[in-house]
Order: C-alpha cells, then sequence, then structure tokens
C-alpha cells in the first residue's frame, strides 16, 4: 500500500480544514496516510490515519513569520522521508508553499481554492505578492487540484499553467453521514417553523449576507410567516445586527452562531440561500443539497453554477432569476455594504422572489428537494476519492 501525506495549517475552523480531514477519511482505504498539521493545538473534525502534530503555529513579525516557514518546510522532509511519502497533498496556500518548499522523493500536489486573480486585495503589493507566490506554488507542483472549473480557468487563462497540470476535484460530500447528524440532533432545530429559511457562512465580507438581510425584509413583506436562520459568526456580525433591527427584522431573523449540529436546521428548513460575492465552489451549497433541502444561490464565480447547472457558463447578471436544473440562481450582490435606507437592488429582488417561489410553492419546492438529493450524489466521498486516487497513480515519482 502506497503512503499519502496530507498537509494542513489546522484541524478546525473552515471549509479547508474539514475538506482535509475528510480527504484522510477517504484515501484511509488506498494508502497508508499521514496527516500533517502545523497547530494542532485544537482538533474539531475527525480523521483517519496518523496525526502528526508539528507544534509551528503561525508567528508575527517578518522575521517570525520567515523562520517559521522554514522550519515547518524542514520538518516536512524529514517526515515525507521517514515515512516514504508517495505523494504530498496540500491545502490552503501556507501548506502549498511548505509542501513545495519541503521538496522530497514523492509527488506534490497543491490545492488552489478560490479564483486567486480575482480575489481583493488590501493593497497592489499585496495583490502582486500573492498571485506571484500563487504562480510560484503551482509551477513547482507536480499537479495542481483546482476546487473547481472556474478556479481551474482562471489558473490556466491568468497564471498560464498548462492544461494538463489543472484538475479540477470537488470537495466530498457525505451525504449519509450529515443526514444521519441532522436526524441525531433534530431536537435543536424542532421549534423552527414550517417556513423556516437558512444560511450558513463566516460573517464576512464575501458572503454577502448583508444582501439577504435586505432581501428578506421583502420577503417577510410578502410571505409574513418567513423565519430567517443565520448560522456562522464573524466580524461583521455586529453590523448585521445593526442592519437587521434598521430593517424590522428583530422578530423574524435569528443568529444562531457556531452550532454543534447545524446541518439539523438546515434539514429542517425549506429552503436554503447562499448569497456569496465569490466562491472557491460553495461547500456548504452541496451540504444543504445533501440534507435535501431546496437551494438559491448567487451566480458567483465560481461553483454555485457548477453545481446547480452544470455545463452552462457563470453570468453574475442574469435578466431575471434562473430556474436551473438541480437549483434557483440569482444575480451577484453588489461588493459594497448596504444599509436599510438604500432602495432595493435588481438582484436583491431577484433573491427576494426565488426566496418566496420556494417558500410558497410547494410543487416546485418538491421539484428541488428531489433534484438536490440526486445531484449530491455525485460527490459523495467515494467519488471524489476514486478521482484524488486516479491522480495520484497517474502522476510519476520525483527523484529529490
Amino acid at each position: 500500500m502506497k503512503t499519502a501525506a496530507i498537509l494542513i495549517q489546522k484541524l478546525y475552523g473552515g471549509g479547508a480544514e474539514r475538506t482535509a480531514a475528510n480527504l484522510s477519511l477517504s484515501l484511509c482505504d488506498r494508502y497508508q496516510v499521514h496527516l500533517v498539521v502545523f497547530d494542532g493545538r485544537n482538533i474539531s473534525y475527525p480523521y483517519a490515519g496518523t496525526l502528526h502534530d508539528l507544534k509551528l503555529p503561525p508567528a508575527k513579525g517578518r522575521l517570525g513569520k520567515m523562520v517559521t516557514l522554514l522550519r515547518r518546510a524542514r520538518a516536512v522532509r524529514r517526515l515525507k522521508r521517514e515515512c516514504a511519502v508517495d505523494a504530498a497533498i496540500s491545502l490552503m496556500a501556507g501548506a502549498n508553499l511548505v509542501n513545495v518548499l519541503s521538496g522530497g522523493p514523492g509527488t506534490i500536489v497543491t490545492s488552489v481554492r478560490v479564483q486567486m486573480s480575482k480575489s481583493r486585495f488590501t493593497s497592489p503589493q499585496k495583490k502582486r505578492f500573492t498571485l506571484a507566490l500563487t504562480r510560484f506554488i503551482a509551477r513547482r507542483s507536480d499537479a495542481v487540484a483546482a476546487l473547481s472549473e472556474g478556479v481551474r480557468r482562471d489558473l490556466i487563462d491568468e497564471f498560464g499553467l498548462p492544461e494538463d497540470k489543472v484538475v479540477t476535484i470537488y470537495n466530498p460530500c457525505d451525504g449519509a453521514l450529515l443526514r444521519e447528524k441532522a436526524q441525531l440532533h433534530g431536537a435543536d432545530a424542532a421549534s423552527m417553523p414550517p417556513l423556516s429559511v437558512t444560511a450558513m457562512g463566516r460573517m464576512t465580507r464575501q458572503k454577502g449576507h448583508w444582501h439577504l438581510l435586505r432581501a428578506f425584509a421583502q420577503v417577510v413583506r410578502e410571505v409574513p410567516e418567513a423565519q430567517l436562520y443565520l448560522l456562522g459568526d464573524g466580524p461583521l456580525r455586529e453590523e448585521l445586527l445593526r442592519l437587521t433591527r434598521a430593517l424590522g427584522l428583530e422578530g423574524h431573523v435569528t443568529f444562531l452562531g457556531y452550532r454543534e449540529a447545524p446541518h439539523a436546521y438546515v434539514q429542517n428548513s425549506r429552503v436554503f440561500v447562499l448569497p456569496s460575492l465569490f466562491e472557491g465552489l460553495g461547500n456548504v451549497l452541496l451540504e444543504a443539497m445533501a440534507c435535501g433541502t431546496p437551494v438559491v444561490a448567487a451566480d458567483c464565480r465560481s461553483g454555485p453554477r457548477e453545481i446547480l447547472a452544470p455545463g452552462t457558463a457563470v453570468r453574475e447578471r442574469l435578466p431575471q432569476l434562473e430556474r436551473g436544473e438541480y437549483g434557483l440562481l440569482t444575480s451577484v450582490g453588489g461588493g459594497d455594504f448596504c444599509g436599510a435606507e438604500a432602495p432595493l437592488a435588481a438582484d436583491e429582488a431577484q433573491l427576494a422572489e426565488a426566496i418566496c417561489l420556494l417558500l410558497t410553492d410547494d410543487q416546485l419546492n418538491r421539484h428541488y428537494r428531489e433534484m438536490a438529493l440526486r445531484r449530491s450524489a455525485d460527490f459523495a466521498p467515494e467519488v471524489i476519492a476514486a478521482q484524488w486516487a486516479a491522480l495520484l497513480e497517474a502522476l510519476p515519482g520525483r527523484e529529490g
């Protein structure tokens, strides 16, 4: 049996960390798995294989960061040799950089999870550095796994990577496990009313929650019984709370924060909404669909359209809401935070219309509930694991 290492900063928090843990579970039947974390103080996700905690958390200051980077690279290089690693997979930029710097005789596979050329940066210098770093990592990898086809095209078109070097491998979504957990914790969400809407994600600019709140004010005018549940937390929470009050939605919006079993709420809701301005894929969209919940998503770059209307081109600005094969798509919201006083934008009106449709049209809701479950099967762990295994088997090793 060959040996695979999976490199990640930590095993708590966001989607990449959960993906690393899930990948270890998916590959453990095919490989001897070594899960390498730089900072293992908190472990939130179940995993398989041998865990290696480098005990090298993020450092402060430019010099401290450089020293930590070099220490991580040396530790990983030593681990690759001692464990005779045949393939090393890394997720996120920091782990990717360590993977390529550590070298070794095994195959190096890095992953890119967002369209880097279209990301928003705090300064031109930061953008140049990040794009140069992405190019450096990608060109020194044996293969690059893109989280979605939109990310793959970005690496090819904007970074000049050869088409045969970049492969799209979606995140796995274990629908059976999510549904089991949702049922187990069903009592947590038992009090949700029939016309409930959920959204899940960190409260940052990327997720566009203010557009959802503004749209929901219109939903409540048309469907007074509607209730919105927001799962997650983040730096915009207080601003979103103020917007909720300004819109007069205190009795219609519940901020749930982080929950041990968020999918119980998702499964108990009639509609799930992803109002993001941009995504790599949109894991939560897949998870909601695996729970059998009809979905509405902004047609952002990239991910939602690949999931809901595969084979069609992203448009971002739609003349009207689109009934995709597996869910509803609406225009992407503007990037600037809007208060309660601004008139409803066209994209927000589409969002409100889509939510109202799925709240009130029983036949349409049943249709998309069935289609959501059908589509989620394409992302089952065994399907994605087979794609990773095929990629690793197709790549030759390297000397080093």
